[in-house]
């Protein structure tokens, strides 16, 4: 056999698995252009839509005020917003829904109330595809009903005339030093909030026997969280947690400072979702889209919300930043929270 004959065969693999390449490119162009076209054709029935509703949980975010001027500028659709605590957002959207009166849109809730919903009011719809679902953290995983947009993450706070560097809780389990016996104030762990979620948290890492620990060191319970920065802010006491990042820009210039301990931060996910027959379907997932935008997840940043996207972020607080990069030490699973009440209401009677 010539050189000839032998590179024959190799060329014309070669060529073989050219062709395959580029008829992969070929098939893959028409799917990326018939996705595209087909999130056009949702864009414009948004707009021909002019309106969506959003009932949120999260009482006084500043970003939904820039979320209804610049939606409305990009997209001519104005977002109206309805803001109540988790359980009154919840009862609201069954009620109507049983009622059929479908008024809301999108459910804005933490995953721990969205994910009950799902199981016992079954009161959402999937919300399909949606161009920016690949950019999410591992940690920040989506499914078809619940679309994860930021999360809350808990720090100590504390008052650093009263609390000096080398003082300062390094460790979650420091807490249970004698020093800080009848100083700590807290959110209640007897109830669902930061509080729950810190007693969830600490259990699934340290135990019961920590906790037992800290029912003897005689913390103050408290669920008015302003009222309670400001108290640590002034001296009364000189620990609060579990505080959220979010506080910062509120108590800046007051002697306190926001503790991330070494294990890692405790945190909770807010999640998206589409109402069962939303009035305005089309406009809810451009909503939902959005939320995942560059700008939104940026914004949340800046007020110590914790970002879900990998989309690297400018101009954003340094100092939030770094709290921000902070090791997440884990979440609740709403399945074993009212469990997890119980067990804080027996620890901490």
């Amino acid at each position: 056999m010539s050189l000839g004959d032998r590179a024959y065969p190799l060329i014309t693999r070669r060529a073989a698995l050219l062709g395959i390449a580029a008829g992969s490119a070929m098939l893959s162009l028409p799917q990326s252009a018939r996705a595209e076209d087909e999130w056009g054709k949702l864009v414009d029935a948004a707009k021909k839509e002019g309106h969506v509703v959003l009932y949120s949980a999260f009482v006084g975010l500043a970003a939904h005020q820039q979320l209804k001027k610049d939606f409305e500028a990009n997209y001519g659709i104005t977002v109206d917003i309805l803001e109540a605590r988790a359980s009154e957002v919840r009862e609201r959207i069954r009620i109507e829904q049983a009622a059929g009166r479908f008024v809301a849109d999108v459910s804005e809730n933490g995953r721990t109330t969205t994910t009950l919903q799902i199981a016992q009011d079954h009161v959402f719809d999937p919300y399909g595809s949606l161009p920016s679902l690949g950019h999410l953290k591992p940690e920040f995983k989506s499914d078809e009903i619940r679309l994860p947009v930021f999360a809350i993450i808990y720090g100590i706070l504390v008052n650093t005339r009263l609390v000096k560097a080398d003082d300062e809780p390094k460790s979650w389990l420091d807490l249970a030093d004698p020093r800080w016996k009848g100083k700590i104030l807290s959110d209640d762990f007897r109830a669902l909030g930061g509080g729950g979620v810190l007693f969830y948290v600490l259990h699934e890492h340290f135990g019961r026997e920590f906790l037992e620990k800290l029912a003897k060191q005689d913390i103050k319970f408290s669920r008015e969280i302003p009222a309670n920065e400001r108290r640590i802010a002034r001296g009364e006491l000189p620990i609060y947690l579990p505080d959220s990042l979010t506080s910062m820009p509120e108590l800046k210039g007051l002697p306190v400072k926001l503790l991330a301990p070494k294990e890692g931060m405790p945190y909770i996910g807010y999640d998206l979702a589409l109402l069962r027959n939303a009035p305005h379907p089309n406009a809810a997932r451009l909503l939902m889209e959005y939320y995942l935008g560059q700008k939104m997840q940026q914004g949340f940043a800046n007020l110590g919300l914790l970002p879900v996207t990998t989309d690297t972020l400018s101009d954003v607080n340094p100092a939030m930043t770094e709290l921000e990069k902070s090791k997440l030490l884990g979440t609740t699973d709403a399945t074993k929270m009212d469990k997890m009440l119980a067990l804080a209401r027996e620890i901490f009677p």
